[in-house]
């Protein structure tokens, strides 16, 4: 005795195959997406080391101004220790918002990065920003120096990391490429192998 499950018409083939292709299609677009978050991750933490390093750099130089004459050599020495990196911005400043030291490409550094530099022993989180069709990566700490009556200075140092986007956007459209251009191959050959598994046997 047939049951109502057993009337119902057996699933074409173009549905089978559909729904195959966009099960196989949204694990490769799920998989390229985690592959380019990795990637960005791994810039990031690589920037942020660079960063937290140059600025560990700069309290140790800050450090040693504990005389007026020291205060006056101390942009010499910031640029002795960092005018060499064509990539880096640094600005010095103290609590007014006049800058000590200035160095780097040509970006005003954004008021979400000087107004709050942290003041423990760790810099503050990254900031990214884009301007003038440059993307930006920084941080930025608050240093006392040992010098009497001095006030603490906010030192601020950010990445140009417009290669970096220009390498994740080129990355991003060939890994769009390769889902496309796969979804199409599996689409065929999901069609293919439907179509045999539902076909009429082969009584030859």
């Amino acid at each position: 005795m047939k049951t109502l499950n057993d009337t119902r018409p057996p699933p074409s083939a173009t549905r089978l195959a559909l729904w195959l292709t966009a099960a196989c299609t949204l694990a490769l677009a799920l998989l390229a997406a985690v592959s380019l978050l990795a990637l960005n991750l791994h810039f990031e933490s690589r920037d942020r080391e660079r960063l937290h390093a140059h600025l560990a750099e700069a309290r140790a130089l800050l450090a040693r101004v504990d005389q007026t004459a020291a205060l006056t050599s101390l942009p010499a020495q910031l640029r002795a220790q960092f005018g060499d990196e064509a990539d880096l911005a640094v600005r010095v400043q103290d609590p007014l918002g006049q800058p000590l030291y200035q160095q780097g490409p040509n970006t005003d550094l954004p008021e979400a990065l000087l107004a709050r530099p942290s003041a423990a022993a760790q810099p503050a989180p990254l900031v990214t920003w884009r301007q003038d069709g440059h993307a930006w990566r920084g941080s930025a700490m608050l240093i006392r120096m040992p010098l009497d009556g001095a006030a603490p200075l906010t030192v601020a140092m950010a990445l140009d990391i417009a290669p970096q986007a220009t390498f994740l956007t080129s990355f991003g459209w060939v890994l769009a490429g390769y889902v496309l251009l796969a979804a199409l191959g599996l689409a065929l050959l999901a069609r293919w192998l439907v179509g045999r598994a539902l076909g009429p046997p082969d009584n030859s």
